[in-house]
This record gives structure tokens, C-alpha cells and sequence, in this order.
């Protein structure tokens, strides 16, 4: 995107700008077009069809649209331009966005070369979030010829920009920048553990939108065989939010990627491990699980299986393991080293054996007071409980002439993989 303001008739040390830009920028295409057959290129220039005087804000226009080998057309078309104009950057480059084919595997860069700010009136700030929340093209690549100190300061949220003090340099800053918008962009995640290395690794992450919160990739993180993240290359159209889904999961927000460079991500997920043991053999019992929550929040984060072990964000959980009854362990401290090693005994089985159709719960004594583990209801045939270790109460009362001074209850013990019967 050429500037040909009238300002642009004005000369650059030696040569009048608008000519010096065109001869450069043709020879650039030209031989970036033999190195790279697959690029194409366009020309939109602003503020060369109407004289200053008629303040003309909307002067722009695609002089030559995208197509291979197009060096050729886009030098015929810089001869025929008269620079004279405004300087409508801002709404050239809103028309821009219509400019690019619509091929959502194309890598759309702009490249403006300017010699001075918006005379307009357009906010390029605005402009720039609207390029980031299209993913359409790269936030722009500025040029600026001969700008001052003071103005180049109105480009700093509108792209990257490059200046150029002298003619002698446009043409190594014009290959810098090309260079730049066609390299690749790769991203390394580092993972930091609790001293700041990176060797976190083996969980997975997404990398999703920042406006629309769609999930674009979904990779699980690895480290090569030296030890290092692996290099993973996205599109820096736009902005991205990461979430590694660690336990709780760890997000990072509003990501902007420096295109055609290597950029590295961090955050902090260091790791503990909670092992989770039943002590004795367990083949013939019920498998046990263990709801692990924030410590002082009622979200449930994960449901683990005994006898497994499992990788938690460094911290402190209320753990609420699922036996009759059930076992509470609260503000548990996950850290990296040591792992959190959690035991239980095997259970008993408690084989109820009733007579007749009795109304029965089972109960434990807990600071001297009673508390149901668990409500059998009407029970007519024998039933079998698995529990954990210890002493209980049963209450019960025959369902036969429903009277409540019927109510009987009977004390027992239950020791690890034995079986404790109770007639009713």
C-alpha cells in the first residue's frame, strides 16, 4: 500500500519519494516473485486521484488486485500515478481488507509506505483491533520516509514499524520487511515448574480465538530429546488466548504473536502428584474414587480412581473420598517434591441377614453423636455392604405392626477383608 499524497512529490535526499518508493518496491517484487513463484502481490495506493484542495478523505483505490507475476502490471501502474492528494491511511486500509482473495490457508500481509500521518481524521488504533478480530491479514508492516521523532508515535498500535533516515536504507528495510511477512512464526510454550524451568511437559493445550473464543489448534505439549519445548508454527493473523488444561487448567490471554519471528510463551504450571493407595488387596471390592475440589470450593476438579496417581497444579485440595463412610481430608498440599500419598485400609463386609421385612440404616458415633453412613429402607432378603474398618450401629425395626417401640439396634465391629454378619 503506496502513499501518493502530495507530500509524496516532495524529494528524499536525492529522489522525489513517490519514485523512489515504486523503483525499489518493483524490483523487490520482481525478484521476490523468481525466488518464491507462489507469493502474489497487489497495489492499493490513497490520495493520487483528487487534488489536496477538494479534501477528498475516501481517495484510494486497488490499482493493480492480487495475482502471480505481477511486478510487470504494478510498475505500469506506478507510471501512471500523479501523487497530489490527502492522506487517508486509515480508510485505505479498511478497503484493504476487501482486496485479499478469500482463502482462509493464505498467509496476507500489508506493507504501507508512507511519509507522514492521517490527515483524515481516522483512528488506526481502532483499525488494528479490527484486523485482529477478522484474522484476515497481519497487523500492517509501516515504512516511514524521512518521519519525525514526534510523529511516528501515531503508528505504534497500528502495526510494526520500520524507519528509514535515508534512501540508502529503504531498500535494505523494504527486504527486512518482506523477509519478515513471508518467514514462518513458530511458538515455544514453556511450562515452568516451581523454580522457573521449563520441564512441565505431557498435557495439553489449545490455543483459541480471542474474540470469538472458537478453538483453533489443540496440541499436547512435548519436549524434544534435549530437553526443550517442542516449536509448533500457527498464524499470527489476530489474537490468542492459551489454556493448558493442567488440574485446574492455566490460561493465558490476549497472546499477540510477532509475525515471521520465534516466539516464546510462558507460564507457570508447577506439579504435584497425589497417589491415592488402598493398603492390602483389593480384587474382590468395589473399586474406590476420591473427588479432589479447591481447597474451600464445592467445584468438583477431578475424580480419581484409587491405586492411580495423578498430576495437580501446586497447591492445597479438600479431598472427599467415596467409601461408607465417607473420608474427608481437608487442605491436602500438593507440591512438587515429595509427591501427596494418600491411604486407606481394604474394607469389610457387613452380610445382613433379616427374618422378616425390617426398616434399617447403618450408623457410626461421631463426637458422640450418630451419623447415618447408610439407609437400606425396607430390607425383606439378605444384602452384603463393603465398608471401611471400624465400629457401627444398626437400627432397625420390624415393618410388621409399625410401632416404634419395635426398634431394636445391634453394635458390631468390621475389620479389612472380613465378613461380619448381622441377623435381624
Amino acid at each position: 500500500m503506496l502513499d501518493g499524497s502530495g507530500s509524496m512529490k516532495q524529494k528524499f535526499q536525492q529522489q522525489v519519494k513517490f519514485e523512489l518508493a515504486g523503483n525499489i518496491l518493483v524490483s523487490f517484487i520482481d525478484s521476490m516473485e523468481r525466488t518464491n513463484p507462489k507469493v502474489e502481490f497487489a497495489l492499493r495506493v490513497f490520495g493520487h486521484q483528487f487534488p489536496k484542495a477538494q479534501n477528498n478523505c475516501k481517495d484510494t483505490k486497488l490499482e493493480v488486485p492480487f495475482t502471480k507475476k505481477n511486478s510487470e502490471n504494478i510498475k505500469q501502474a506506478l507510471k501512471r500515478i500523479n501523487p497530489q492528494g490527502q492522506t487517508p491511511i486509515t480508510y485505505a486500509l479498511e478497503q484493504s481488507l476487501n482486496d485479499f482473495p478469500k482463502d482462509s490457508t493464505a498467509y496476507n500481509s500489508i506493507i504501507l509506505i508512507t511519509d507522514g500521518i492521517e490527515t483524515c481524521g481516522g483512528n488506526p488504533c481502532d483499525l488494528a483491533e479490527l484486523f485482529q478480530q477478522k484474522r484476515i491479514v497481519l497487523k500492517p508492516f509501516i515504512v516511514g520516509l524521512g518521519i519525525t521523532d514526534s510523529l511516528k508515535k501515531f503508528f505504534n498500535c497500528l502495526g510494526t514499524y520500520y524507519d528509514v533516515a535515508d534512501e540508502n536504507e529503504f531498500g535494505g528495510v523494504l527486504n527486512a520487511v518482506i523477509k519478515q511477512a513471508l518467514n514462518k512464526t513458530t511458538v515455544q510454550v514453556n511450562l515452568l515448574d516451581a523454580y522457573g524451568i521449563p520441564n512441565e511437559t505431557n498435557v495439553e493445550m489449545s490455543f483459541l480465538d480471542h474474540y470469538s473464543h472458537k478453538t483453533l489448534f489443540n496440541f499436547v505439549h512435548t519436549l524434544d530429546a534435549s530437553g526443550n519445548p517442542d516449536t509448533l508454527r500457527l498464524d499470527p493473523k489476530g489474537r490468542y488466548d492459551l489454556i493448558v488444561h493442567t488440574f485446574p487448567p492455566v490460561r493465558k490471554n490476549n497472546i499477540e504473536l510477532l509475525p515471521g519471528k520465534h516466539n516464546m510463551i510462558a507460564l507457570d504450571v508447577p506439579q504435584g502428584k497425589l497417589n491415592l493407595i488402598i493398603d492390602g488387596q483389593t480384587n474382590s471390592y468395589t473399586p474406590v474414587q476420591c473427588i479432589v475440589r479447591k481447597v474451600g470450593t464445592e467445584e468438583i476438579l477431578y475424580v480419581q480412581d484409587f491405586n492411580t496417581t495423578r498430576k495437580y497444579l501446586a497447591g492445597d485440595y479438600d479431598l472427599e473420598i467415596i467409601t461408607l463412610p465417607r473420608i474427608y481430608k481437608y487442605g491436602m498440599r500438593m507440591q512438587q517434591a515429595p509427591e501427596t500419598s494418600i491411604h486407606i485400609p481394604v474394607p469389610g463386609t457387613i452380610q445382613l441377614q433379616p427374618m422378616q421385612l425390617v426398616v434399617a440404616a447403618l450408623f457410626v458415633k461421631e463426637n458422640n453423636a450418630l451419623t447415618k453412613v447408610y439407609d437400606f429402607n425396607a430390607l425383606k432378603t439378605n444384602m452384603s455392604l463393603q465398608v471401611q474398618p471400624g465400629e457401627y450401629i444398626l437400627i432397625f425395626r420390624p415393618d410388621k405392626g409399625k410401632r416404634a417401640n419395635l426398634t431394636q439396634q445391634k453394635v458390631f465391629t468390621v475389620s479389612s477383608n472380613k465378613t461380619t454378619q448381622v441377623k435381624l
